[in-house]
């Protein structure tokens, strides 16, 4: 009967503890918070979306996949699978959040601890170019509606 109690109070904890992890990744740390394309209709533009299509094509799709879905060939072998892209409760985030996962990549937690390997894209991408890909990979929740 006691292992019975403890078991159900350590996965109680380790529910709290996923809800807590869950919670931390749903908005940016304050050094993004507000982060802003450079323009209101970045996101809109054609030239943007083209420039953004062709950025994720060579930087994001071997591991998120040609449309997103987190299924590209590298991505297979990671032992944190990347995300689905077009999912709701992830095309849904403010773009500030954008912003922060694509600049710090795997290096941010919670998504270090959990052994994310995507790369700081700060570190490679101009802003602009980070908002690009933010514009085109935005789109690719559409996809399916399309």
């Amino acid at each position: 009967m006691k292992a019975l109690t403890w078991m159900a109070l350590l996965w109680a904890w380790l529910g709290l503890v996923a809800c807590g992890t869950q919670a931390e990744a749903a908005s940016a740390p304050v050094p993004y918070r507000g982060s802003a394309p450079p323009t209101p209709d970045f996101l809109t533009d054609a030239a943007n979306l083209a420039a953004g299509q062709e950025l994720y094509q060579r930087h994001c799709a071997a591991c998120h996949g040609q449309t997103g879905r987190g299924d590209g060939p590298a991505g297979h072998a990671l032992t944190l699978k990347p995300p689905n892209l077009a999912d709701p409760s992830l095309t849904g985030k403010p773009l500030d959040y954008w912003f922060w996962r694509i600049s710090e990549g795997g290096a941010a937690e919670p998504f270090h601890a959990r052994g994310s390997v995507m790369p700081a894209w700060k570190y490679h991408l101009s802003e602009t170019e980070r908002w690009q890909v933010i514009a085109y990979a935005r789109t690719l929740g559409n996809a399916e509606a399309k």
